[in-house]
């Protein structure tokens, strides 16, 4: 007598996030960097990788007193997360670009995984990977410049659903003029913030073995409950769950905890076994049947959170029933994205529970 499956039922909604960035700067560097427009739909199941163009993106420099101005400043983009790495952000050069900038159309985003260029200022070219730019004037028409950049981001990266893409800014700068020259480096965190829509989806599987008892046929149900143990599938079965935002979970036994074969009739105690199921904290049984949906926080697009075990326990024996070579019973679990506006309140770390 043996026990079945566990079938999923997945359903899919959408979720979308906006952002942008504005920094205070130091003695010489970027006083700001605003602007940029991109709508960019990502999808972090998709196998194929996501671009986009940003466009208009204004860095002004720093004025100080008694003339001091920045006359070039050179910086390299870091990621803020590691869900960011393996993302490039390549400044594109068109004719209305101007003359002042070196390293056009290479990648300058350095991953967390990744070690950053080297700044130096001082040198006659930027290293590879490195922005360059050089101020034309010591004028207000010189303050500001415009970059466009194209971003690319993988397939698979590990967004959030209703989060925001920031871009940190390394910078080394030079300047003259209120008592220079003089020098400057710093961070500027989230100095670029992209407007990305993360669809909010997940993948569900079940991991294991089928949740079997074993032969019981010859078992008296006081054999079987003074050993739950040994009646009890194991705990390295559970359903995976891969999620960009979080998740709600249900659960229902059509049978209401009762094993039967085909054909056989559930209201029958001489046809069924009865058994107890533990998932997500919960144990539910014919006694106590209802199981009370739980919602999750997101499992990742990797699901290293996103694993849920589920055990059962049989609570009978199968001497004196009906004989059949298979009892069995199929569980329905419904896994469904939610919205990234969800209460962070009621989310659960369910792969805890």
């Amino acid at each position: 007598m043996r026990f079945g499956k566990i079938g999923l039922i997945l359903c899919a909604l959408a979720g979308m996030f906006a952002g942008s960035g504005a920094m205070a700067a130091g003695r010489c560097g970027l006083v700001t960097v605003s602007g940029g427009v991109a709508n960019l739909q990502y999808d972090p199941f998709s196998p194929a990788a996501f671009g986009v163009t940003i466009t208009g993106v204004t860095l002004s420099r720093v004025n100080g007193a008694g003339g001091e101005k920045s006359s070039e400043i050179e910086f390299y983009a870091k990621g803020a997360t590691s869900a960011q790495n393996g993302a490039t952000l390549t400044p594109i050069q068109t004719p209305s670009t101007g003359q002042g900038g070196t390293g056009y159309n290479q990648n300058i985003f350095f991953g967390t995984n990744q070690a950053p260029p080297l700044l130096n200022i001082e040198s006659q070219t930027p290293a590879p990977g490195v922005f360059r730019w050089a101020f034309s004037g010591n004028n207000a028409a010189s303050d500001t410049f415009t970059l466009n950049f194209a971003l690319t981001l993988p397939a698979n990266l590990n967004l959030i659903a209703g989060g925001t893409l920031p871009f940190d800014i390394v910078y080394s700068c030079k300047g003259t003029g209120g008592g220079g020259p003089f020098t400057d480096t710093g961070v500027y965190p989230n100095a670029i913030t992209v407007s990305v829509t993360v669809l909010s989806g997940l993948q569900a599987s079940y991991v294991g073995t089928a949740l079997d008892f074993g032969e019981v046929g010859d078992k008296t149900t006081a054999e079987v409950t003074a050993a739950p143990a040994t009646y009890t599938t194991p705990s390295t079965n559970y359903v995976r769950v891969a999620s960009s935002g979080p998740y709600s979970v249900a659960l229902s036994s059509p049978n209401s905890y009762r094993l039967t074969y085909p054909g056989g009739n559930v209201a029958d105690a001489n046809q069924t076994l009865r058994y107890s199921l533990r998932f997500l904290g919960q144990t539910r049984s014919t006694a106590s049947p209802t199981f009370t949906t739980v919602t999750c926080q997101r499992g990742g697009t990797d699901a290293a959170s996103g694993h849920l075990p589920i055990t059962a326990t049989l609570l009978e024996g199968g001497q004196g029933k009906a004989v059949s070579p298979q009892y069995g019973e199929v569980l329905v679990v419904t896994v469904t994205p939610l919205v990234s506006s969800t209460p962070a309140g009621i989310q659960q770390n369910c792969a805890a529970l």
